[in-house]
């Protein structure tokens, strides 16, 4: 396992990804994700700097995020109890999370769309969302035979 960072932690803290696809990260995922949040919570109470993380939720700015990840890493540094417990949980969340598969989306085009055979496929088992053929506009659309598995 990589050595976990205050940089990585912020990333998937406060990303568009976790953001938009947080109904889409399925029950496991959740409760995980909330474990990480309360681990980090209860550090930042232990080390009298919980109003860090509140801040940051609140006004989600650069330089607020650069005071918390600073002291993340202060205390990733020196605890290292701590950080295999983020270690950890960061890795189980990576395993938990949804693959998303997305194929002809969002597509405007001034001619014409043909398409060969396409297939989009999944290793079954976990979350998955296949997207195939959504929100194209085009003069005239021609497609072969598409397929979803998963």
């Amino acid at each position: 396992m990589e050595p976990i960072t205050a940089t990585v932690l912020i990333s998937l803290l406060f990303s568009e990804a976790v953001k938009e696809s947080g109904k889409a990260l399925g029950k496991g995922a959740a409760e995980t994700f909330t474990k990480l949040i309360n681990t980090i919570k209860e550090k930042l109470k232990t080390e009298g700097t919980e109003g860090l993380l509140t801040r940051v939720q609140n006004q989600p700015t650069e330089a607020n995020k650069n005071q918390l990840k600073d002291e993340l890493q202060t205390q990733i540094d020196g605890d290292s109890k701590f950080s295999q417990e983020l270690k950890q949980l960061v890795e189980e969340l990576k395993k938990q999370a949804p693959t998303v598969q997305t194929m002809l989306s969002n597509l405007e085009l001034s001619g014409n769309l043909k398409a060969g055979d396409a297939t989009q496929e999944a290793t079954p088992g976990g979350s998955v969302e296949q997207k195939m053929v959504t929100d194209i506009k085009a003069d005239s659309i021609e497609l072969g035979n598409l397929n979803q598995k998963a």
